[in-house]
């Protein structure tokens, strides 16, 4: 394997070249001199500078041999290693390593390498590169509009020649679908407002919890006036009758409506969650009230009409029938 040939090759495409053992070759650019006595500019020119301190392993060195020969990388590399370490021995012999059309390693004092470049060495500079249209595009481009008129064919229609004109076809497909969709909104949209309309008003809770409470160790209402006192501080409220167990029963409005219909359909839900002393009492013809009648100590009507308003009426108005 001719390794001093991809040497040349990797640098004049690289513009550097690392040399295991050896050194390292590498492209430089020189600057233009204007000659005073002559008046003339040189224009930049290009050198190879030898460096025996940077004498490395390159991989891209390696891969570019082993692209060309059709080897792997590792196979590259020891061959590169190999021609290394015989142009070595053979600078210390005393003979010349050749890198065809670039140059040549020869040995110097004290064990030194030394390279000296082909005197018809020229290397040119990397080019920007520009995009030029094809042969066709630029014939095309100047090609005059009379000859693009004669080379077009015009088909004239004959005398006896029949001119069909169709007419436009509907896509029945797609109108069908667009119907579909605007029924599907509009059933959607009865369906919200008709399921809105019929839960504005609460759900009730599924039964009336007890509300009567355990006496405890009060006398009995009966027996001890101080203990009907507050069954008689109700305002506007007529003195129900004391039962037995010191208790009274009363009558607590829960809902009012303007109408019978809406007052007997609430009194027939609250029926329907087990709430069997739900009544309807129509004060007059325009107020019509949902009632419970209860049973509580005379102390604990507030808390009781409480109680009935944050389950059946938080938003609205509980109060105790007249």
């Amino acid at each position: 394997m001719d390794i001093a040939k991809y040497v040349g090759l990797f640098l004049i495409k690289n513009e550097y070249c690392f040399l295991p053992g050896i050194g390292s070759l590498q492209v430089i650019k020189k600057k233009s001199v204007y000659n005073k006595e002559s008046e003339q500019l040189s224009g930049p020119a290009y050198d190879v500078v030898f460096d025996q301190r940077y004498g490395s392993i390159d991989d891209s060195f390696a891969n570019f041999i082993a692209n060309n020969e059709r080897i792997s990388i590792a196979h590259a590399a020891n061959h590169l290693k190999d021609f290394c370490a015989g142009a070595k021995q053979e600078l210390k012999d005393g003979k010349e390593i050749i890198i065809p059309a670039i140059g040549k390693f020869i040995s110097a004092a004290n064990g030194a390498i030394q390279f000296i470049a082909d005197p018809n060495l020229n290397i040119q500079g990397r080019t920007i590169p520009y995009f030029k249209n094809s042969t066709v595009a630029e014939a095309k481009r100047e090609e005059p509009i009379t000859q693009i008129i004669e080379n077009t064919s015009f088909r004239e229609p004959k005398g006896d020649e029949e001119i069909v004109l169709k007419a436009p076809q509907v896509n029945w497909g797609k109108i069908v679908m667009l119907v579909g969709i605007v029924l599907v909104i509009l059933a959607a949209g009865i369906f919200l407002f008709w399921y809105m309309n019929n839960n504005k008003e609460e759900k009730a809770p599924a039964a009336t919890p007890p509300v009567t409470e355990e006496q405890n160790t009060a006398p009995p209402v009966a027996d001890t006036p101080a203990a009907q006192a507050p069954a008689q501080q109700q305002p506007a409220t007529a003195t129900p009758a004391v039962n037995a167990d010191g208790t009274i029963t009363y009558t607590v409005a829960l809902h009012q409506y303007p109408t019978r219909e809406r007052a007997e359909s609430r009194v027939a839900k609250l029926k329907s969650y087990g709430n069997s002393s739900v009544a309807m009492v129509a004060k007059d013809s325009s107020n019509y009230f949902v009632t419970i009648s209860v049973s509580s100590l005379p102390a604990d009507t507030t808390r009781t009409v409480d109680s009935l308003k944050k389950l059946f009426n938080p938003s609205g108005k509980v109060e105790i029938l007249k």
